[in-house]
């Protein structure tokens, strides 16, 4: 194996390896562990963001672990932050560890034209406290990590293409510089409206909000979503890692008695500052496209839980990101958790 694939399984391991800890700490709690997968190949193509790999630890309630837990001490450390630990909520906490891959449309040519996307590959750890009243839903997140060659981004993909015979990727050497990765983000979602169609299904209806800052993302989004379908839990959606939001689905619930079946769909806009895989870094020279002051977003899926498991698999489309682009960008999300 490749030292630098063995370095990147080394890290998995060993957050892996905090995740157990933490569960051994918090017998009696409810938790999650997810793994998500966001790849175009779910829809045909191979370009723009071609592939996202994460795997998220979600807590139980902070107030439910021994002072001395670190996911304890965490959430008393951000306790500031508006609503964490307010009276009247509910406090979780979550970390992912992810590596993000984006590419141009032609990745046989060495060297892409200027005007397509950049090569980019980002390595970063999402800590993320999610505070939760009746019907609403507060995210603070927390983005630490590296953009550029330290990202191992381009030679897990080289490796990946060579172990499933596609095309070599030529132009990883063109990729954005290392550089140190720092975002702070806010996201709220509301329950607006809920009810019952028919004898047995139901139906929500939830609008959501977003704001980032930082070099890799600053901008602010809106958008609304909503989900129908049997024996629904009480859980805020979001499978993509794109949106930071992958393993929202298992913050504060547990383990279902029998199956839940939901489909859902969004559309949401955002208004974007700054986008590093196309605007480059902030701090070294580097290849760039000018993004798009606007971009528009859209996504269908379905969530299917028993008893400790949840799958889901979402499509998500988006409108032009910047002005020379071959092809709007479009990939598919699955995601995996065991809850606990």
């Amino acid at each position: 194996m490749n030292m630098r694939v063995k370095v990147g399984c080394s890290a998995v391991l060993s957050f892996c390896a905090l995740g157990c800890m933490m569960q051994a700490n918090a017998a009696q709690n409810e938790g999650a562990l997810t793994l998500t997968v966001d790849n175009d190949v779910f829809t045909g193509s191979d370009n723009n963001y071609t592939n996202g790999l994460g795997i998220t630890w979600v807590s139980a309630d902070l107030d439910s672990y021994d002072d001395d837990d670190l996911a304890s001490k965490w959430g008393r450390l951000w306790s500031f932050l508006p609503f964490v630990g307010d009276a009247g909520y509910t406090t979780y906490a979550a970390w992912t560890l992810a590596q993000e891959m984006h590419t141009p449309d032609d990745i046989t040519n060495p060297n892409p034209a200027e005007d397509d996307q950049p090569y980019a590959g980002v390595l970063y750890v999402d800590s993320l406290l999610y505070a939760r009243k009746e019907r609403w839903t507060h995210v603070w997140s927390l983005q630490l990590g590296v953009v550029g060659p330290d990202s191992q981004a381009g030679n897990v993909q080289k490796d990946f293409h060579d172990l499933i015979g596609g095309d070599e990727p030529m132009g990883w050497d063109t990729q954005l510089p290392n550089e140190p990765l720092i975002n702070v983000g806010y996201t709220v979602a509301h329950l607006a409206a809920a009810g019952h169609a028919g004898e047995s299904a139901q139906w929500r209806v939830v609008p959501v909000g977003t704001v980032g800052v930082g070099n890799y993302f600053t901008g602010a989004g809106l958008g609304v979503y909503g989900e129908i379908g049997w024996n629904l839990v009480d859980a805020l959606g979001g499978t993509a890692l794109r949106s930071g939001l992958n393993a929202a689905s298992t913050v504060g619930v547990g383990p279902v008695k029998g199956w839940s079946v939901a489909f859902f769909g969004g559309v949401g806009g955002y208004g974007v500052a700054h986008y590093l895989p196309l605007d480059g870094t902030m701090f070294h020279d580097s290849r760039s496209v000018d993004s798009e002051p606007f971009i528009g977003s859209g996504s269908l899926g379905l969530n299917v839980r028993h008893g400790d498991f949840v799958l889901s698999f979402a499509t998500t489309f988006f409108s032009d990101t910047f002005s020379e682009q071959r092809e709007s960008p479009e990939f598919g999300t699955l995601s995996m958790s065991w809850q606990f």
